[in-house]
């Protein structure tokens, strides 16, 4: 019989994880590694001035964006860091009971002596470990990069940066096993959670450059998730609660709705 529904999970998902967690050691050496060529490029700046207040919504303040936390604010933790977390966090998120009941392996799941609660909250468990493992994975490919490369970084910014970045693939991880739980497909919790994902970074993008709209950002997560700057200015406690409070909405859906669905259906 199955009692540790947690420890299943890790291994189920045990090659994601590592995979997931090369790639964001490798994303912030690289980032890291590269930061030098940046750094000495000579009027880098007065060009990044020039450009377009659209394109610079991307890579942040032109005057920082030489500095290493400006840096990697726009490479790291502007984009790719989100891609990647919220990617693993959705897949993960969508799978973990609508995947095993598409693929009819949640029933001998639930034949074990443990409750559908206990269930899914062992599953999220897990989530919530594979994504604490690729936040362990980034901090020291960032960390040791910035070593390597011999310039110094704020430690306490990097931390609290991919503290808010855990905190933001929870959320999208608990909203898409929210909608799994809730409907059984999978592909439509994925595609619900991707959405947030998607339009919440156009809305935090775009919108900063529109006066009349900057508003709207508020109901993105990827404003609660980075819209102070968190690797420069510190974590906002008001966005890390809004954001912790969105997951644990989502997770009581979760078990509410996992709990009365008739899974015959």
């Amino acid at each position: 019989m199955l009692h540790n529904v947690y420890l299943k999970s890790l291994r189920d998902s045990k090659k994601s994880i590592i995979y997931y967690s090369i790639g964001t050691i490798a994303l912030g050496l690289y980032v890291t590694l590269f930061y030098p060529t940046i750094r000495d490029s000579t009027g880098l700046t007065d060009f990044l001035e020039q450009l377009p207040e659209a394109m610079l919504a991307f890579i942040g303040d032109a005057d920082t964006y030489t500095t290493p936390e400006g840096f990697l604010n726009a490479e790291v933790f502007g984009f790719m860091g989100p891609m990647i977390f919220g990617v693993f966090a959705i897949i993960a998120g969508a799978g973990t009971i609508a995947g095993e009941e598409e693929s009819h392996s949640l029933d001998q799941l639930l034949a074990n002596p443990v409750s559908r609660k206990q269930v899914l909250l062992q599953k999220a468990g897990a989530l919530l470990t594979g994504l604490f493992a690729l936040s362990i994975a980034l901090w020291l490919g960032i960390i040791g990069g910035s070593k390597i490369a011999g310039f110094g970084l704020s430690l306490i910014g990097t931390t609290q940066a991919i503290f808010s970045l855990y905190i933001l693939g929870i959320t999208l991880g608990l909203i898409a096993l929210a909608i799994g739980a809730s409907t059984g497909k999978k592909s439509l919790a994925g595609g619900f959670a991707a959405s947030v994902a998607i339009i919440g970074f156009l809305l935090d993008t775009f919108l900063s450059v529109v006066d009349a709209l900057d508003p709207l950002r508020f109901i993105s997560v990827f404003y609660y998730f980075n819209g102070n700057d968190v690797i420069i200015n510190g974590i906002n406690p008001v966005h890390c609660i809004a954001m912790v409070c969105t997951a644990a909405i989502a997770l009581v859906i979760a078990i509410w709705q996992f709990e009365k669905r008739d899974l015959a259906n």
